[in-house]
């Protein structure tokens, strides 16, 4: 059995007291983050690894469920989830809000929540009930042992893994407004599979994997995510029947969206990506309708893009569900 974190209610001083600590903690990171003489003393098993970091069948590992695929985790994700684990509860709300700004933590925490030994069906996906689900001592070996995407390492990959961390969390976000805003689809399971879109890319730059651990890697996603966000990561935008589900409707006009914006950073077509098929999802939407709401994700990207690292990651995803605070 695992153990399961006491959850924090959020009116005791020990919780206040716990969110004073990782909103220092924080705004310490940002203004680390904007320094150009940011340094890192990382120890060497925290570096990116050239080569797979999964336990292979027979091999020693820790004591604890351990995922069969560790990505790289933000350092910031790592600082900032340190004190919340070492607290004798957990503030759930806190730990979820990390974990949902990281995709390699993210991934992890869902593998820990659904372990291959466990019973077959529908999967933890929600991360704050992810995080109870793996266990505090689960998630603090995962932070400690997941390779951080982290100065110094090779700077060319450096920069892809922080841009890929970067777009991630702004198609979530994007994904999250469209889905609140046009219903049928649950906006939390939307911003997931943002965050989630570019798994294969990121797997594939930091464990050069080959034609077998892609089969496992599809395995264990089909294990950790919804069969939507499966589907939405390892499908074609161009496919017709990417328009038949809403969540994915909304991950790929948000993956859209962030990628006009890369090509276009000034003028995006808003126009042409209103007459994208994903569209049919929401019949009554008229181009209107579909133009304006393009324009607020646009200024919600732009947003998520510069306020990412500058606010505590509990304060920007409560901003996010208060759907405008961006303007």
């Amino acid at each position: 059995m695992r153990p399961t974190p006491k959850l924090a209610p959020r009116g005791l001083p020990d919780a206040r007291a716990l969110r004073v600590r990782f909103s220092h903690a924080s705004v310490g990171l940002a203004d680390e983050a904007h320094s150009s003489q940011r340094m890192s003393r990382a120890a060497p098993s925290r570096t990116i690894p050239s080569g797979p970091t999964t336990l292979a069948d027979g091999a020693a590992g820790p004591s604890v469920n351990w995922p069969e695929f560790v990505l790289p985790v933000l350092r910031r994700s790592a600082v900032l989830m340190n004190p919340l684990l070492q607290d004798s509860a957990i503030d759930v709300e806190l730990a979820s809000s990390v974990v949902g700004l990281d995709p390699g933590l993210a991934f992890g925490t869902l593998q820990l929540a659904n372990p291959a030994c466990g019973d077959p069906g529908t999967p933890i996906w929600q991360l704050p009930l992810a995080v109870v689900a793996a266990g505090r001592e689960a998630l603090q070996q995962l932070v400690d042992g997941a390779p951080r995407i982290e100065p110094p390492s090779s700077s060319h990959e450096y920069a892809q893994l922080t841009q890929l961390a970067s777009n991630a969390v702004v198609r979530a976000c994007v994904a999250h407004l469209m889905a609140s805003n046009l219903g049928h689809c649950h906006p939390k399971k939307s911003f997931l599979g943002g965050l989630l879109f570019d798994l294969p890319e990121l797997a594939n730059l930091t464990l050069h994997y080959g034609d077998s651990c892609k089969v496992k890697l599809l395995s264990t996603m089909c294990r950790s995510l919804p069969a939507a966000l499966v589907k939405a990561t390892m499908g074609d935008p161009g496919d017709e029947n990417s328009a038949a589900d809403p969540v994915v409707a909304t991950i790929f006009l948000a993956d859209a969206l962030l990628r006009e914006k890369t090509l276009h950073p000034l003028t995006p077509s808003l126009e042409k990506l209103a007459a994208a098929p994903q569209w049919s999802c929401w019949p009554d939407f008229d181009v209107e309708q579909r133009s304006s709401l393009l324009q607020c994700c646009s200024e919600l990207a732009e947003w998520a893009n510069t306020r990412a690292l500058q606010l505590d990651p509990w304060e920007f995803m409560s901003r996010l569900e208060c759907h405008g605070p961006w303007k």
